[in-house]
């Protein structure tokens, strides 16, 4: 009887190499599924318009740069609080100039665009504004998120002008 328990230990082994295999390709199945769409967002990306976005990602940039250049001054010589206010202050009116320039269509859905989007400026206007946090690249961050959602949108308005 021993050949009969290993038999079915084989069979056994066999079935749940099968399942994982299974599962295996169910699951890369799915990652390959969020990567297509991730990747089919870059389809909606309109370069007459979108180009404002490089610009909105430079200025960002330089922003959070500022933000830790900022820092060190503070802690040497105690300056340079005033010019990052105000070059913050212009980089998030640009940039809210910029999400309405790029909203999506419609009134009713360019304003719950816009409404989602300035609550996104403020909240990272206001978590900017809390010392340890502030050298965080918060500012280029916002940026990326908000192309992100511009183009889910032109992506859902255009699956919703096809239904």
């Amino acid at each position: 009887m021993p050949g009969e328990t290993y038999s079915s230990y084989a069979s056994n082994l066999r079935l749940v190499q099968k399942r994982s295999f299974k599962d295996s390709i169910s699951k890369g199945g799915k990652r390959a599924s969020a990567a297509i769409k991730s990747v089919s967002l870059f389809a909606y990306i309109d370069p007459f318009i979108d180009w404002l976005f490089g610009i909105a990602l430079i200025l960002a940039m330089l922003k959070d740069l500022l933000d830790i250049i900022n820092t060190v001054l503070i802690a040497v010589f105690g300056i340079g609080e005033i010019l990052t206010i105000i070059f913050t202050f212009f980089i998030s009116v640009f940039i809210f100039l910029i999400m309405v320039i790029t909203g999506s269509t419609g009134k009713v859905k360019m304003a719950r665009s816009i409404i989602k989007r300035t609550l996104l400026l403020i909240g990272t206007a206001i978590t900017e504004m809390i010392p340890a946090v502030g050298m965080l690249p918060l500012e280029t961050v916002l940026v990326v998120v908000a192309f992100v959602m511009t183009l889910a949108e032109r992506k859902k308005a255009e699956q919703g002008n096809k239904k």
